[in-house]
């Protein structure tokens, strides 16, 4: 095990250092990509943007303005002209301490049968709730909850306090678990690790071995990013490793991943 967690260490040292490296756009032309109420989108140079308007400038249609109450929502494209992860905040399951912008979200489908759904409520402070479907049908559902509560406190630094609750509906009501975390994520929202540092409960009363956690995110290409979520007993008696890519398109992605024993996971996830 030891081995596998040095891997780890290893491969986030590698995406902190992959965004140190990341040059700056200072110099290169910032694009956007408008998407207006009448569900029309137009890719353009962003040329200048205050309250009220914004003014790009369209290979196909030169010079535009757009009045920001005839906007719905704007995406700034990075120095490669790539589209931004639309996850940010999680890695599979396990999450950074980046947050939603308020009204954002995501539907997130594990394996066709998890389903969870995430809000931000406001820029600060998420939930997540979801069910799975097996259970549901059996009468006996499993339900998750989540709150987070994150803020930044460096251009590159963000922290977050998060409370996970799973319990069972039904005549197996009487179960209930979940974990109390800190976290700590360093880099920007294409590269980014994540320590994280919590217990978990059941029934009421937390286990006395602390659960270490450790993250991280690169972008490789325009659809392609590397992630790894794993979890490491304080104890040193067991740890969860993983590794995986993320295929990302507007307002989808999909992640595979691989963890330790040879077990696989994919899931489907729409940003909202």
């Amino acid at each position: 095990m030891k081995q596998l967690v040095m891997i780890v260490c290893l491969s986030l040292a590698s995406i902190a250092y992959s965004h140190a490296q990341e040059p700056g756009n200072v110099a290169n032309p910032q694009l956007v990509i408008v998407y207006l109420e009448d569900k029309s989108e137009i890719t353009g140079e962003l040329i200048s943007e205050n309250d009220t308007e914004i003014v790009i400038n369209s290979i196909s249609l030169g010079l535009l303005t757009f009045q920001k109450s005839e906007i719905k929502r704007i995406i700034y494209l990075d120095a490669k002209g790539r589209m931004p992860n639309p996850n940010p905040t999680r890695y599979f399951i396990g999450q950074s301490a980046h947050t939603h912008e308020k009204g954002e979200g995501y539907y997130q489908n594990i394996y066709g049968l998890f389903n969870l759904v995430s809000y931000g409520v406001t820029d600060r402070f998420s939930v997540i709730g979801g069910v799975e479907l097996v259970s549901l049908f059996s009468g006996n559902p499993f339900l998750f909850a989540n709150a987070k509560y994150g803020i930044p406190i460096a251009p590159k630094l963000n922290v977050a306090a998060s409370v996970t609750y799973i319990t069972v509906a039904g005549s197996l009501a009487d179960f209930s678990a979940g974990t109390i975390n800190g976290l700590v994520t360093y880099g920007n929202k294409e590269h980014h690790v994540t320590v994280g540092s919590g217990y978990a409960f059941a029934n009421g009363e937390i286990d006395n071995s602390g659960i270490l956690t450790l993250g991280g995110i690169t972008r490789l290409s325009k659809r392609f990013a590397f992630i790894t979520e794993n979890y490491i007993l304080t104890s040193g008696e067991d740890a969860i490793i993983s590794g995986g890519l993320r295929y990302i398109a507007k307002k989808l992605t999909i992640d595979l991943m691989y963890f330790e024993g040879g077990f696989p996971a994919i899931d489907i996830v729409l940003k909202l």
